[in-house]
């Protein structure tokens, strides 16, 4: 599998069953709008997630390059998987979502 889009999420703002608002740091990328999001990198557990909004600095933009923060807004199945998991220390860990951007405009 290719994945030129990944995000760790740091913080989930709001979630309900098809859309989660949250804290992330870009991975790998640029993520655009509508990257889409198929998969949870350590679980392997499957999600279809489209990004549909991006704010950064307080501002919507279209893209989140590697090693920055934003607010993102993300749509689709798999909101559950967002959520950290406790791990053998009993420290959270933040998922680490993958997918793909759409093509260039």
């Amino acid at each position: 599998m290719t994945v030129d889009a990944e995000l760790q999420i740091h913080e989930l703002w709001r979630a309900d069953a098809t859309e989660a608002t949250a804290v992330v740091r870009c991975l790998r990328g640029p993520v655009r709008l509508g990257a889409r999001f198929s998969r949870v990198r350590d679980t392997g557990a499957p999600i279809d997630l489209t990004v549909t909004s991006i704010v950064r600095y307080s501002r919507p933009n279209h893209t989140i390059d590697p090693a920055h923060s934003g607010l993102l807004t993300l749509q689709g199945t798999g909101v559950r998987e967002l959520s950290p998991t406790i791990a053998e220390t009993g420290r959270p860990v933040m998922p680490v979502v993958q997918g793909d951007n759409p093509p260039p405009p």
